[in-house]
């Protein structure tokens, strides 16, 4: 949006302080106003929170502006006046008031366009759609991703539909192609250390005594030669396939190695992302393996 700047009428500027007889205590500054713009476009809530007693902070990801920041006026009252309230990964069209000079701009209307996601029906369900919204809020997105937006709109979509069985994996899948739109995925193909391509044995993964190393800080793979001594979490032919399936958004059936998988994706979370606070969606997702029957089977 351009920046509007507007002459104040003579006597009607805005004065500036100054020592007595310079030119700031004589003169006037020129007024400049920020002009406000009406905004429509397709949105998720990610996160709500008070901001008043009638009030509350609203990130929405939106499909043309990216991640918005909104106080909506009088919202935690609504449902007394029969109003539906926001829910928190709704969907509708989103209409709100711009600054150009804000960071915090003004709710005007969310029109609901999807019915409920059922997220709340099992725990990880939810941690998991809590996962993507931490994931876009860290990446503070400031533009519009029509492809990343319809991609998180069938994660929430498969993560409430899906059996329990499946939701780990569409929760990695989910992630990791999210990542992939925002400029973060690891190189699977070749060493991150030396370049060399790395040799699998076996197309069909079968062949399970070649492992390498994962790097989360580097964003790859290392081979025995540069991660000798290293400590890393190690990955085989079959794990390797799994996980290029899930940057690619498709869930392998049977995933293998969940604890690997999300200590790995935490790991390249944390680091590349580099959020102000840890995300407290993995911290609550690992202990829930073993409670809710996930496999946890390794290579």
């Amino acid at each position: 949006m351009s920046l509007r700047v507007w002459e104040a009428p003579e006597g009607r500027g805005l004065r500036r302080t100054g020592a007595a007889g310079s030119p700031t205590s004589r003169g006037l500054l020129p007024a400049i106003a920020h002009p406000m713009s009406l905004v429509t476009s397709s949105a998720i809530l990610l996160r709500s929170h008070p901001y008043s007693d009638s009030s509350r902070i609203l990130r929405f990801f939106t499909r043309e502006r990216g991640i918005v920041s909104l106080v909506g006026k009088g919202v935690r009252t609504r449902t007394s006046k029969g109003e539906a309230a926001l829910e928190t990964f709704a969907e509708g069209v989103l209409t709100f008031s711009h600054r150009s000079d804000r960071d915090l701009h003004t709710l005007r209307d969310f029109e609901r366009t999807s019915g409920s996601l059922a997220l709340g029906t099992e725990l990880p369900r939810f941690l998991g759609a809590s996962l993507l919204a931490e994931l876009l809020l860290a990446h503070a997105l400031e533009e519009g991703d029509p492809p990343l937006y319809d991609w998180i709109r069938v994660v929430l979509e498969r993560l409430g539909a899906a059996s329990t069985a499946e939701v780990p994996g569409w929760i990695l899948a989910g992630a990791w192609r999210a990542l992939g739109h925002l400029g973060f995925s690891p190189d699977l193909a070749r060493c991150i250390g030396c370049g060399r391509d790395l040799d699998w044995g076996a197309v069909d993964g079968t062949n399970a005594t070649v492992f390498y190393r994962l790097d989360a800080v580097a964003g790859g793979i290392r081979c025995p030669d540069c991660s000798s001594g290293s400590g890393l979490p190690k990955i085989g032919p079959r794990a390797h396939l799994d996980l290029l399936r899930l940057l690619g958004g498709d869930v392998p059936a049977p995933l293998r190695g969940l604890r690997g998988h999300l200590r790995f994706l935490e790991a390249f979370c944390t680091h590349h992302l580099a959020p102000r606070r840890p995300f407290r969606s993995f911290g609550m997702l690992l202990p829930l393996l073993g409670a809710v029957g996930w496999s946890e089977d390794t290579e």
